[in-house]
C-alpha cells in the first residue's frame, strides 16, 4: 500500500519502505505493477473456471441446436455467434496466461496523480538547476576555499 505522507505508520501486517532515490522508487513501482498483475490475472483465471460449467452447457445447448436444425437463418447465426464468443472467451483465457506484464511502463496511480499535481502547482517554472548555472555554482565554491 502506497502512503502519500512518510509520517503515516503502517498498518498491522505491513511493513514501511521508503524510496529515496528515483531507481529505488522505479523498482517499487516495477515491483508491486508485477504484483498487481498477478492480481488481476488469479482474479481472471478464477472467475473463469467459477463460469466455466454454464459455458459449457451454453455451447453444448447451441451446438444441439444447429445439430437439430434451426428455425431460421437468424437463429442459425445467433447460435453460431454465441459459441465464438464462448471460444472467444476460452482463447482470451490462454493469451492471459500466457502473456507477461510489460513493467517498462510501470506506474503507479499514486505516482501519475503525484506528477499531475507537481506540474499544476510549478506554473510553468523549472525545477533544479540548468548546467550553467552548476558550472557557475561550482566557480563560486573555488573561490570561497
Amino acid at each position: 500500500m502506497v502512503a502519500p505522507d512518510t509520517r503515516a505508520t503502517p498498518l498491522p501486517g505491513y511493513h514501511r519502505i521508503e524510496c529515496s532515490t528515483v531507481a529505488e522508487t522505479e523498482a517499487m513501482s516495477r515491483r508491486m505493477a508485477l504484483q498487481e498483475f498477478n492480481r488481476m490475472r488469479s482474479m481472471k483465471v478464477e472467475e473463469h473456471l467459477r463460469t466455466k460449467k454454464k459455458r459449457d452447457e451454453i455451447i453444448a445447448s447451441c451446438r444441439l441446436r444447429l445439430a437439430k436444425g434451426c428455425i431460421s437463418e437468424a437463429d442459425e447465426a445467433a447460435n453460431r455467434l454465441i459459441i465464438q464468443r464462448m471460444e472467444r472467451a476460452e482463447n482470451s483465457l490462454y493469451n492471459l496466461l500466457a502473456t507477461e506484464p510489460d513493467l517498462s511502463r510501470a506506474s503507479l496511480e499514486i505516482e501519475k496523480y503525484d506528477s499531475g499535481t507537481i506540474k499544476a502547482r510549478a506554473q510553468g517554472k523549472r525545477a533544479g538547476l540548468a548546467d550553467h548555472e552548476i558550472d557557475l555554482a561550482a566557480r563560486i565554491m573555488e573561490g570561497v576555499r
